[in-house]
C-alpha cells in the first residue's frame, strides 16, 4: 500500500473512495486489538475466580484487575497527544502496537507471576488510550466529508468485533491460550500498517504542501486535487493561527464548547451502564437469568452490538448524528425503566419473577440494540469531527482521558453496588442519569453530517445565535 506511484493514468472525474476505505481498514486492526483487551474481563473473570487459574484471585482483586486498564487508558491518552504532533499520525498509529503486544505477553506470563495481570491490563489500557486519541483523529483527517462518518464507524465495528472475538475464544480456551492468539493481531497490524500514508492535515501543519498533495492524490485517486488542497491549506492555516495550547481549550469559546459537548456526551454514554456491564457480562447474566448459559448469552449480546454498529454505517451519513443519538438515548432510558422495575420486583418484593426469567436477557439485548445504533458509535464520530486542528490532539486527549477515569468510576460503582445491594441500585442510577442525558443531547449536541471540519468549526463559533434560529447546535 504505497501512495508515491505515478498518478497520471487515473481518472479525475469524481475520484475513488476505496483507498480511504483500505487505509482505514488497516488502521482499524489496531482498534480490533483494543477490543480484545476491552473484551478480556467478561470471559476471563470467571476463570480467575475458579481453579482454572493457578493463583487465588478474590472478587476485589478481580475488580482492580479489570479497572486498572482504564487507568492505563488515561495515561495512554496523554501519550497519544504528546506524540501525535511530534512524530505524526502515521508513526503514532504504528507505535500503538507496542503496548498491545506487551499487554498480551504479560498475560501469558501471569501463570508464573500473578501480578503480571495488573501489568498486562495497564499496558493494554495504554494502548486503548492511544487508539482512542490517535485513530479517530487520523480517520477524520484523511476522509472526505461524505464518507467520514461511515469510515469512523468502521473503527467502532472493529472494536466490537474484537470484544466479541475475545468473548468467544475466552469462553472456551484458557486465559493463556486466548492471550497467545490475541498477540498475533497487533503483530499483523505492524506489518500491514508500514505503508499507510501520513495525514494531509499533518503535512500542511508542517508546511509541506507537496507531500500533502501527493497523499490527497492517493487517497482520492485523482490527478488534480488543487481545489481541495487549497481549501485544506486555508482551513489548516486559519485553525493553526490559534496558539494551540491547553489554555486555548477554555480561552476560545468554540474549543470550550466542543470540549464540554464531547466530554458530557461521553459521560452520558457511560450512564446507560453498557460499558460497565460489558466487563461483567457473563457474571451479570449468571445472576440475572438462568434461561441461557452465560457464555452463549454474552456472545449474543456482543453479536447484536456488532450487527447494530454495522447497520449504523449505512445510516449515519444519511440520517445524521443527532437523530441517531436521540433515538438511541431515549430508547435506552425506556429500556432501563423496565429493567429497574423488574429488579425491584425480584429483589425487594415477594413477587415470583421466575416465570419471566427470560426478561433480563431480552431487555439487555434491546438495550444493546438501542445503544449500539447511536451512542455506541456516533459519539466517537462526533469526537473526531468537532475539534480545531490547532488543538485537536490535546482536546481528544483530555476527552479520552476523562472518559477513561469515568469508565473506571462507573465500572467500580457497578461492581460495588451490584455485589453489596443487588442489581436494583445500579440499574436505578443508570436510568435516572440517562434521563438527563436525553435533555443534554436534545439541547446541546450539534449536527455535523456532511460538513467539512472547517464548516463544523465555523458553526461552533456561531454558537448560541444559530441555536436560537435552529435547534441543531
Amino acid at each position: 500500500m504505497t501512495f508515491s506511484k505515478d498518478t497520471n493514468n487515473r481518472s479525475n472525474s469524481g475520484g475513488k473512495k476505496w483507498p480511504q476505505i483500505l487505509v482505514v481498514f488497516v488502521a482499524a486492526i489496531a482498534t480490533f486489538a483494543n477490543g480484545l483487551h476491552v473484551g478480556w474481563p467478561a470471559p476471563s473473570l470467571p476463570q480467575l475466580f475458579s481453579d482454572e487459574f493457578p493463583f487465588d484471585v478474590s472478587a476485589e482483586e478481580g475488580s482492580y484487575i479489570t479497572i486498572i486498564g482504564n487507568l492505563g487508558a488515561f495515561f495512554g491518552s496523554f501519550i497519544g497527544n504528546f506524540i501525535l504532533d511530534k512524530i505524526g499520525r502515521r508513526r503514532s498509529i504504528i507505535l500503538i502496537a507496542l503496548p498491545q503486544i506487551t499487554c498480551f505477553l504479560s498475560i501469558i506470563l501471569s501463570y508464573q507471576v500473578m501480578e503480571l495481570l495488573y501489568v498486562g491490563r495497564f499496558l493494554g489500557g495504554l494502548g486503548e488510550g492511544m487508539v482512542s486519541t490517535i485513530t479517530l483523529l487520523y480517520v477524520a483527517e484523511i476522509a472526505e466529508p461524505s464518507i467520514r462518518g461511515t469510515l469512523a464507524v468502521m473503527t467502532t465495528i472493529a472494536w466490537y468485533s474484537g470484544v466479541l472475538f475475545a468473548n468467544i475464544i475466552g469462553s472456551y480456551l484458557s486465559i493463556r491460550t486466548t492471550a497467545s492468539i490475541a498477540i498475533a493481531i497487533p503483530i499483523l497490524f505492524v506489518v500491514l500498517s508500514w505503508k499507510i500514508p501520513e495525514s494531509p492535515y499533518y503535512h500542511l501543519m508542517k508546511k509541506d504542501e507537496e507531500k500533502a498533495e501527493r497523499v490527497l492524490k492517493f487517497l482520492r485517486r485523482k490527478t488534480n486535487v488543487s481545489e481541495e488542497l487549497t481549501k485544506l491549506k486555508a482551513d489548516v492555516e486559519r485553525q493553526m493561527s490559534e496558539t494551540g495550547t491547553f489554555r486555548d481549550i477554555f480561552a476560545i469559546d468554540s474549543n470550550k464548547r466542543a470540549f464540554l459537548v464531547t466530554v458530557v456526551a461521553r459521560f452520558f454514554q457511560l450512564c446507560t451502564g453498557v460499558a460497565a456491564m460489558n466487563f461483567y457480562l457473563q457474571i451479570l447474566l449468571k445472576e440475572a437469568t438462568q434461561s441461557i448459559a452465560p457464555q452463549i448469552g454474552a456472545s449474543i449480546v456482543l453479536l447484536i452490538q456488532l450487527v447494530m454498529t454495522v447497520i449504523s454505517v449505512f445510516i449515519i451519513d444519511r440520517w445524521g448524528r443527532r437523530p441517531l443519538l436521540l433515538f438511541s438515548i431515549i430508547g435506552c432510558f425506556i429500556d432501563l425503566v423496565f429493567q429497574m422495575i423488574f429488579f425491584i420486583l425480584k429483589e425487594h418484593t415477594s413477587v415470583d419473577t421466575s416465570v419471566a426469567d427470560w426478561f433480563p436477557l431480552m431487555m439487555m439485548l434491546v438495550l444493546i440494540f438501542l445503544y449500539s445504533i447511536g451512542l455506541g458509535s456516533v459519539v466517537s464520530v462526533l469526537t473526531s469531527e468537532i475539534f480545531s486542528a490547532s488543538i485537536k490532539a490535546k482536546l481528544i486527549c483530555l476527552v479520552n482521558g476523562s472518559y477513561s477515569l469515568m469508565t473506571l468510576a462507573f465500572t467500580k460503582y457497578y461492581q460495588a453496588t451490584a455485589d453489596g445491594f443487588g442489581l436494583t441500585v445500579p440499574f436505578s442510577s443508570f436510568m435516572v442519569l440517562t434521563f438527563f442525558g436525553v435533555l443534554f443531547f436534545y439541547y446541546y449536541v450539534p449536527e455535523t453530517k456532511g460538513k467539512t471540519l472547517e464548516q463544523i468549526q465555523q458553526r461552533l463559533k456561531r454558537g448560541r445565535k444559530e441555536k436560537k434560529a435552529k435547534n441543531v447546535i
